[in-house]
């Protein structure tokens, strides 16, 4: 069953590059079951991509998710698979923080050649 924007936003650790303007408003969802050790593993992998910066990932805050379920534009998201576990990774669009349409494909072109 698909997600939902709002799906992602709640019911996952938002992980983002505060730093790489390129990635605003692109989010790693990552669950329990990949964990913090899974989610780590695939911003390294994004970083030897050029796709993440070097700077500590952030976590959006669980008190600003209802903000970002009510702010943001939902794009989409695509999926993969660390250890057999899955994870998503999701574009939502903002006015102050728009998204960039061709580091969103390199996103998704990545996630579906490693995950």
């Amino acid at each position: 069953m698909p997600l939902s924007a709002t799906d992602l936003i709640n019911n996952f650790e938002m992980y983002f590059d505060g730093t790489d303007m390129t990635n605003a408003s692109l989010y790693l969802c990552i669950d329990s079951a990949v964990g913090e050790s899974g989610a780590q593993g695939i911003i390294e992998a994004m970083r030897a991509g050029n796709l993440w910066s070097s700077d500590t990932a952030k976590i959006v805050p669980a008190e600003h998710k209802p903000m970002y379920a009510e702010q943001m534009e939902f794009i989409g998201y695509v999926s993969g698979k660390c250890e057999d576990k899955e994870f998503h990774a999701s574009a939502y669009n903002h006015e102050k923080f728009p998204y960039n349409t061709e580091r969103w494909e390199e996103w998704k072109r990545f996630i579906a050649a490693n995950y």
